[in-house]
């Protein structure tokens, strides 16, 4: 398990804190992570960068603290751009300093650092690293804060927070006044099936149809569901999915039943349906007509 050690400003960081300190404007610019130990007389307030770096992390999110006056800042880490596995050891926070320009401002070390694999392998590894730096005037201290960066489980838990806590309930419409959208009401516990929210802001229960019979009406409500196959139904009266039969025309010795004309054909505009269920023409060569005389 990791045990980091306190940030320590490197003597670029002193020099950058003093002017933030006298009124000077600071920009944090980025983190980095490595693999790198101090050697034998090596001091972290002598280091301008990383021993062995081998990440660059943008910052993820910038907070003030007002009870003591410092900026806690977030970067997020994780293994997929790692070609090689290392052991997480130094943490450095960059900064812009108005005359020398980007700085390695504070650095901390890790006395039991975590083995961060390389990717491909099965573990993935991502961790939130944050840090608390305190200044005389923290409103002068800003920081680039990347937005493609990795959100971090503060920020997001931040920012859920406060979106929940700005919801309010749902108000329904009356004939009167329109409603006001928010978070719909909870149903109740009991009948949950058919259910749906109404525009006033209640749940509502919806029946199943109910077919008509010989003998009673029917109910209006949802139609059953059609089987697989159903295709080409129609709901009957009597809440049923009844199939569509072709008419069957009658011959001089069976009689036809109803159902659906055959099509005419393009041009047959003018013929008429017989008994036999075919569209036929008028033939006006063998059709008889009579004088009728009246007395």
């Amino acid at each position: 398990m990791s045990n980091w050690g306190k940030p320590v400003l490197t003597k670029q960081g002193l020099k950058l804190q003093a002017k933030v300190d006298a009124g000077s404007r600071m920009q944090l610019t980025q983190c980095k992570i490595g693999s790198g130990t101090l050697s034998s007389g090596q001091n972290l307030e002598d280091l301008t960068a990383l021993i062995a770096p081998v990440q660059t992390l943008p910052i993820a999110s910038i907070s003030y603290s007002e009870n003591n006056s410092a900026c806690v800042i977030a970067a997020v880490t994780d293994n997929s751009n790692v070609t090689n596995g290392y052991y997480l050891r130094e943490f450095g926070v960059y900064a812009r300093d108005p005359d020398d320009g980007e700085i390695l401002y504070a650095v901390a070390q890790d006395s039991n650092p975590d083995y961060i694999p390389p990717k491909g392998t099965s573990a993935i590894i991502s961790q939130e690293i944050g840090v608390a730096l305190s200044f005389s005037n923290a409103t002068n201290v800003t920081a680039y804060v990347n937005t493609s960066a990795i959100a971090t489980i503060t920020y997001v838990n931040s920012y859920v927070a406060s979106a929940v806590a700005d919801l309010k309930d749902m108000t329904g419409a009356s004939p009167a006044q329109g409603g006001v959208h928010g978070l719909v009401p909870a149903p109740g516990r009991g009948v949950t099936k058919n259910r749906f929210l109404q525009a006033d802001g209640t749940w509502a229960f919806v029946n199943e149809m109910t077919g008509a019979s010989a003998g009673a009406a029917g109910a209006s409500g949802l139609v059953p569901a059609p089987a697989a196959g159903n295709s080409t139904r129609y709901l009957r009266s009597d809440g049923s999915w009844a199939a569509i039969v072709a008419m069957s025309g009658a011959s001089t010795t069976v009689n036809g039943a109803a159902g659906l004309v055959p099509a005419p054909v393009a041009g047959s505009n003018i013929r008429y349906l017989c008994a036999d269920g075919t569209w036929k023409e008028v033939d006006l060569d063998s059709a008889k007509t009579k004088l009728v005389k009246y007395y």
